[in-house]
């Protein structure tokens, strides 16, 4: 199969996530996959070595199972760092790219004093501070990328999900913290790339937009009114995104 949309989702979001964009694109007659990265969903477990590398392994393996050849890769967060990973791995096959949200840890670390990597640093140590309380950590986690307060206001049986989800969260956190994978190498013979930021998200994303933006260069879209979920509270603009570029 070719010109597959292949949607990778982010850090504590399963494929669950891109339900609407989905379901969207679907009635538009394309042709849309979203696996589950380890330990999301019905994907195994991570191992106790868990790297990056395990990750595009897992995620190349399903590709190839489903026969997917040529690609138009839409990844939102960590899934955007574990995108372009996976990118360098899949060559050619990957023919285009949406970026939403992009946070790379290892992009911010090359820019001396960027607020953006500090604010990841700083994230990173509330929450390993917060463990082995895991529910404290989930909302930790889910408080720095989507405010205060909406850790209550999402529901018990949310709060449960994203709880059970810490131990690969953490996982996720330590490995992006690890890398030390460059811009240039993320940028080598880069496809056609749209980068899309939320108006009022934090300084990390707008840090990595930054860096990506012109090393890629992408067409950078605000999505006004939005912050880091764009997926889930502004499919509209990631499914009009994507829809755009099937047209070129």
């Amino acid at each position: 199969m070719d010109n597959v949309i292949i949607l990778l989702h982010g850090s504590a979001n399963g494929s669950y996530s891109w339900r609407q964009v989905k379901s969207a694109l679907r009635s538009q007659g394309l042709d849309v996959f979203a696996p589950d990265m380890l330990g999301y969903g019905k994907a195994p477990a991570p191992s106790g070595a868990y790297s990056i590398q395990e990750e595009v392994a897992h995620l190349q393996g399903e590709l190839d199972l489903r026969g997917v050849g040529s690609m138009h890769l839409v990844a939102h967060s960590l899934g955007s760092m574990i995108g372009l990973h996976l990118r360098r791995v899949l060559g050619a096959r990957v023919t285009r790219m949406t970026l939403i949200e992009p946070v790379v840890v290892s992009v911010l670390r090359q820019q001396a004093g960027e607020v953006g990597y500090a604010e990841m640093e700083a994230q990173y140590q509330r929450f390993m501070h917060s463990l082995p309380d895991e529910t404290k950590a989930a909302r930790t986690f889910v408080e720095h990328w989507s405010g205060k307060g909406v850790w209550d206001s999402i529901g018990e049986r949310a709060r449960s999900v994203i709880t059970s989800l810490v131990p690969k969260v953490r996982l996720e956190m330590i490995a992006a913290r690890s890398d030390t994978t460059r811009l240039a190498d993320f940028a080598e013979s880069p496809p056609p790339t749209t980068i899309l930021v939320g108006e009022k998200t934090l300084a990390a994303p707008f840090a990595t937009v930054r860096q990506l933006a012109p090393a890629f260069r992408a067409a950078t879209l605000v999505v006004l009114g939005a912050a880091h979920m764009i997926p889930l509270t502004h499919a509209t603009a990631v499914v009009d995104a994507v829809r755009s570029e099937v047209n070129v």
